[in-house]
């Protein structure tokens, strides 16, 4: 279901970019993840890695701030190391190291900050997010009665003297990060590992300081709630000043016919196109072929006419190794287009600059090819 979201996703939105019809926030969304957790002790952590579930409901209340209601648990496991009977005999010494297994449920209040919103502002949302997690919650956790069994069993009252019988609640404060993929207006996909500060003796082991638990989670979110951007509302024109009043006509004296001139043929325009993209995109869409019919007419009635392709992409997106990637192939296509529709390619130029240089001051529109045509003799 994740990669079906991703691989459906992604394109939804690269080809919004910026120009969304809704607000970036305020919105909800409901999650769930799965993954490992372990709580440590004085044993091979590795050894006690459990599975965890989790389901969430919040918000942001802006680009940065938002929160949730998270609930988190299934099954945890402890284990007392080295372990013998307290009357050896030929088979009891040297038992060796037992697990113990409870159940346990987590609910927090958590303070999420989007940080790559914070420090990465000038566009409404970004694909990749880098979130900061903290909470405060409680923590209720039952059936303990295997831990039980082992310290009547091997006599442990040393070792776990406060183990709870039956149900035991305490607190969770939570710290963590989460990476979210926000892969289109609905769905994000969001790696999350935290650290949980628990009460102790909630593993049945008395440390006289707080227990701690590690959680990693791959998680899927759906997001609603979105409010329509309002329009943009332009003032109206000023109105027109009055026409002056027509100065009387002074019929001029008849003059003799002047000569014919011979009127030199007229020159073509100059000739200017820009092409423009979607995001992470070379494909010239159907509004944008019109530009490129008129360049190859340019090109057919002008036999002597040459263009240059210069190829951009805009600096707010992807990095500068990846934007020339993007520039270059969106130069090249459009040569190899306008070469598929007749035109001699000896008589075009193709080049990039990635994003070196931002011909327009809106960020999108500098995900485009810039066609210059120039007349030669």
């Amino acid at each position: 279901m994740l990669a079906a979201s991703f691989v459906l996703g992604v394109p939804q939105a690269q080809a919004a970019g910026g120009d969304k019809d809704y607000e970036p926030a305020p919105y909800f969304f409901v999650g769930l993840q799965g993954g490992g957790q372990v709580t440590f002790t004085n044993y091979d952590f590795t050894k006690l890695v459990m599975p965890i579930g989790a389901v969430s409901f919040g918000g942001y209340y802006n680009p940065v701030v938002g929160g949730r209601l998270h609930a988190q648990g299934w099954r945890d496991k402890g284990a007392f190391k080295n372990l013998s009977l307290p009357v050896p005999t030929n088979n009891a010494a040297g038992v060796g190291d037992k697990t113990y297994y409870w159940n346990y449920y987590t609910v927090d209040a958590d303070l999420l900050v989007n940080l790559t919103n914070l420090f990465w502002k000038g566009s409404e949302s970004h694909f990749f997010n880098l979130v900061l997690v903290g909470g405060v919650g409680l923590n209720y956790a039952w059936h303990n009665k295997q831990v039980n069994n082992l310290i009547s069993t091997y006599q442990l009252g040393n070792v776990a003297p406060l183990a709870w019988p039956h149900d035991r609640l305490g607190h969770n404060l939570r710290v963590g990060v989460q990476v979210d993929l926000n892969v289109s207006k609905h769905f994000g996909i969001n790696l999350e590992c935290d650290f949980n500060n628990l009460s102790d003796r909630f593993n049945s082991k008395q440390s006289n300081s707080d227990d701690w638990q590690a959680t990693a989670m791959l998680g899927l979110q759906y997001k609603f709630g979105y409010k329509a951007k309002k329009p943009v509302v332009l003032p109206p024109p000023p109105a027109p000043a009055p026409a002056p009043a027509p100065a009387p006509v002074v019929k001029p004296e008849p003059k003799p016919a002047p000569a014919p001139v011979v009127k030199p043929e007229p020159k073509p325009e100059p000739l200017k196109e820009n092409i423009f993209y979607s995001i992470r995109s070379s494909e010239v869409t159907a509004e944008e072929m019109v530009k490129v019919d008129k360049v190859v007419k340019y090109l057919k009635d002008n036999p002597t006419a040459t263009v240059d392709i210069i190829g951009y992409a805009d600096v707010q997106t992807g990095n500068p190794k990846i934007n020339m990637k993007y520039s270059q192939q969106r130069a090249q296509d459009l040569k190899n287009l306008l070469v598929k529709k007749g035109i001699d390619a000896n008589r075009i130029k193709a080049s990039a600059k990635g994003d070196t240089e931002q011909p327009f001051s809106v960020n999108e529109k500098n995900r485009v090819s810039i066609i210059t045509g120039e007349l030669n003799k």
